[in-house]
């Protein structure tokens, strides 16, 4: 009689755990989650708005779906490791949800919370369950949607103020209604409210 996990250890390829490790690392560099994430808030503010747009609609999500495909060959690592990257990538999100929490930039706000909501992505596919499985790849496609728009919205109003500030940019909805609308619809999006993707995920 033998378990599980002393037959994987008994046959542990400490050269497989190692390529483990460097996919683990590059993927979370791509995805971003925190203290792997520097280059997102810089790329976010110096890129103009088309190039924010896809970097948060698209290929942000190219690192969520690498942990996908590459999830079938490392499995016997990510069922030994799970709680350990769980533990640090909400860590990690709760970090960045509190920075946003002081932001002025508004380009910079979304692209903080950009990092919060890919790590609940991740949280669910290390899971290991279906339910999260399907969760993450929803809130993939949601905040893929959301983001982009929150980006298009912040270039909008740069155009009007000359500003990504929030302090210059206040008293948007006696002078934009239906700008202020779109914005109010797509931040409860972004915080998950019952009409949107990101509440089934």
């Amino acid at each position: 009689y033998y378990n599980y996990y002393d037959l994987l250890y008994n046959n542990f390829n400490w050269l497989i755990m190692l390529w483990f490790f460097f996919f683990t690392f590059a993927l979370l560099v791509k995805v971003p989650i925190y203290t792997c994430h520097l280059w997102l808030p810089k790329a976010h503010v110096e890129a103009p708005i088309s190039g924010s747009m896809i970097l948060a609609g698209v290929l942000l999500k190219l690192g969520g779906y690498g942990f996908y495909r590459f999830y079938i060959m490392f499995k016997d690592f990510i069922m030994i490791f799970n709680y350990y990257y769980i533990i640090y990538i909400l860590m990690g999100s709760i970090i960045a949800s509190l920075i946003c929490l002081y932001q002025i930039d508004m380009k910079l706000l979304v692209a903080y919370s950009s990092i919060a909501h890919m790590g609940l992505v991740l949280v669910g596919l290390f899971s290991l369950s279906t339910i999260g499985f399907n969760g993450g790849l929803m809130m993939m496609l949601g905040h893929g949607l959301c983001s982009s728009g929150l980006f298009c919205l912040c270039n909008i109003m740069y155009e009007r103020s000359a500003s990504r500030s929030m302090l210059f940019n206040k008293g948007m909805l006696s002078m934009y209604p239906s700008l202020s609308i779109w914005c109010f619809l797509l931040m409860i999006c972004n915080i998950s409210a019952p009409p949107s993707m990101n509440l089934i995920g």
